[in-house]
């Protein structure tokens, strides 16, 4: 019976993997990983203020993981190009998730922003882009 309920578990654990992931690349960002199974992942969360776009670069840990960032927001536009760069360390706790860097951009379409977020720990490295026209 043991057997059963652990077969069961898995298979609701893959499904809820799978859910995961849908939701991930629906939102927009995408993760490349150094290989093997992660215990976090990553996203470029972007929200319509009252003063432009807001570009979050966000991890979420299913154990707790110690390690560095770096995150790079790259506007293009008629009007220029602006860079921000921002990286250093982060901890985070099991089942939490916390925002590294943020970047709030106005301006009116046809202006593009690129930005990637890049995990390390443990000699893990973890990258998560997005790539969106506002």
């Amino acid at each position: 019976m043991a057997h059963d309920m652990t077969r069961t578990g898995n298979l609701v654990l893959a499904a809820a993997a799978t859910a995961l992931s849908a939701i991930g690349l629906a939102a927009g960002s995408n993760a490349h990983s150094s290989g093997g199974e992660l215990p976090l992942s990553c996203e470029i969360a972007v929200s319509k203020g009252r003063y432009g776009h807001t570009y979050e670069g966000v991890v979420h840990a299913g154990a707790a993981v110690t390690g560095s960032y770096e995150l790079s927001i790259t506007k293009r536009g008629s009007g220029g190009r602006a860079m921000i760069s921002q990286s250093g360390d982060f901890r985070v706790a099991a089942g939490g998730s916390e925002t590294l860097g943020q970047a709030t951009f106005g301006g009116l379409p046809p202006d593009a922003v690129d930005a990637e977020l890049t995990l390390s720990w443990n000699g893990h490295r973890l990258t998560c882009s997005n790539h969106t026209e506002i």
